[in-house]
This record gives C-alpha cells, sequence and structure tokens, in this order.
C-alpha cells in the first residue's frame, strides 16, 4: 500500500511508537529509582515521571515533523504532528498493564518494540517519500 494515506499513517505511527520508547524508559527508569530509593523522596521519581513524560509527547510531534519534511505546508506538519503527540498520550497507557503483568522485563520489551517499530515505520516512510 503507498499514496498519501500510507505515507501519513506510517508517520503517526512512527512518531507515536518513537513518544513511547521514551515514556517506557521513563517508566522503566522510575521503577529502578523507587526501587532502589528510600520511601521518603518520592520527588525524584515524580520529576523524573513528568519529565520523560513530556519528553516523549515532545519527541512524538519532533519526530512526526522530521518525518513530514517533504510537505510544504507548515500547517499540515504541525497538525500532523499534534495528532502523533495526542497519539502518543494514548498509546502511553500501555505502559500500566504491561509493568503490572510483566514487571520490569516487559518495560524493556516494549521499549524494543516501540523503537524497531519507530525505526521500521520511519524507513517506510522515507520509501515512499522518495516513490512520491
Amino acid at each position: 500500500m503507498s499514496g498519501p494515506f500510507a505515507f501519513v499513517i506510517a508517520v503517526v505511527g512512527s512518531g507515536a511508537a518513537a513518544g513511547l520508547a521514551v515514556i517506557a524508559a521513563t517508566v522503566l527508569a522510575v521503577d529502578s529509582l523507587r526501587a532502589n530509593a528510600q520511601a521518603g523522596t518520592p520527588e525524584t521519581s515524580f520529576y523524573l515521571l513528568v519529565t520523560g513524560t513530556l519528553a516523549g509527547i515532545l519527541a512524538a510531534g519532533f519526530v512526526s515533523w522530521r518525518l513530514l519534511a517533504s510537505i510544504g505546508s507548515a500547517y499540515r506538519r504541525g497538525a500532523l504532528s499534534i495528532v502523533c503527540s495526542f497519539a502518543t498520550v494514548l498509546l502511553m497507557l500501555v505502559c500500566i498493564p504491561v509493568h503490572q503483568l510483566l514487571g520490569r522485563t516487559g518495560l524493556v520489551l516494549l521499549l524494543g518494540l516501540s523503537s524497531l517499530t519507530a525505526m521500521l515505520l520511519a524507513h517506510r516512510v522515507r520509501r515512499i517519500g522518495t516513490a512520491r
């Protein structure tokens, strides 16, 4: 499948997967911090979680903005980048059941799977973009 619709779907998927990778890494780091830290220092893990979540949302927007470089309209690029950021917000909820069911191993697997997905979809975007 190729064309503009496949291009946009691959961009949104790649951006959202990149954002999920950042957020999964953040949740893994917070879990490690909480396991090794004293019970009286929740501030560090809270700030790390908030910062990492925002970084994942921004990463999704940035990756999609870069992949949409072939689109000349900044309005369209910006709108699709924002869609990727919001998709990441929904997608990051996957971290909760993965962590509860599989623990740190599940988070590592989610991190690897989302990183691989982001890279493969980015490669597909570049291939579709050059064919247009």
